[in-house]
């Protein structure tokens, strides 16, 4: 289990950058499951070949969770690269130009233009970078605090529950509000990691510190928290059941204030 995570979005592309979170976290929150994949490794041995393309399709619901199935059990080595799509028939509409970007899209891990394609009506384009690292555009921004939120409550969870006694009951945790994490929107585009390595409660509260990061968290898991910036903290109360969140906005300033001068 990973101690930290990463996260660097930038609103602009809606794209976020993370270290620590797995493919499964992505599929058991989203909300709008994909209705079919494009792969865009045309190397790919999934999916059935689409000739107008050049690449593998995954068509239906159901076949995009049996490859989500072959993901989260480990089954599938090769790199994850894929975007979604709405309508196969759309795909066959794809001009030589929009097909030619795709391929740019899947080669270089980065958009030329827009990332969600008009005709596709993608909703996400996924890039498993290895070492539980990750680069998603989502459509949708809230998509990603919804994973991000239910991670953290799974990580809490495992924490404060990992020494208990066969006997005794397993401590709950409430849900975090993704709603949350939004207010640290504007500190995610700089790139912050949250670190959990408190392993029990400590006067029934589990404290995650949260530091400002460019790179560091995305690197290593192993984050040395004394180099870095500390700009806010989550805590979950036992007691009270409930989730806060505190930004020292003043560190937070200062912080920016010095990026700008430097």
């Amino acid at each position: 289990m990973s101690n930290t995570i990463y996260v660097h979005i930038d609103t602009t592309s809606n794209a976020v950058l993370t270290r620590g979170l797995a493919p499964q976290d992505f599929n058991k929150s989203i909300v709008h499951q994909p209705k079919n994949l494009l792969l865009l490794d045309p190397s790919s041995d999934f999916g059935e070949f689409d000739g107008h393309t050049g690449l593998k399709v995954i068509r239906g619901m159901e076949d995009v969770q049996l490859f989500f199935q072959q993901i989260n059990k480990g089954r599938i080595a090769e790199e994850m690269k894929w975007i979604d799509f709405n309508d196969y028939e759309m795909v066959k509409e794809l001009t030589p130009l929009e097909i030619s970007e795709l391929l740019y899209f899947g080669h270089m891990k980065t958009h030329l233009h827009s990332p969600f394609f008009y005709k596709l009506q993608n909703n996400f384009v996924f890039f498993d970078l290895k070492d539980a690292r990750s680069r998603v555009y989502y459509r949708y921004l809230d998509e990603y605090y919804r994973i991000l939120a239910d991670r953290i409550t799974r990580i809490v969870l495992e924490k404060i529950n990992d020494r208990l006694s066969f006997f005794k009951k397993a401590t709950p945790v409430e849900k975090l509000d993704f709603n949350l994490l939004k207010e640290l929107r504007g500190i995610m585009q700089e790139g912050i990691v949250f670190c959990l390595t408190q392993e029990q409660l400590i006067d029934k509260t589990y404290t995650i510190p949260i530091y400002l990061s460019e790179d560091a968290g995305l690197k290593s898991t192993l984050v040395n928290q004394k180099e870095l910036d500390q700009i806010a903290v989550l805590r979950y109360s036992a007691s009270k059941k409930n989730w806060s969140l505190e930004i020292d906005q003043e560190d937070l300033a200062f912080g920016f204030f010095d990026k700008k001068m430097s």
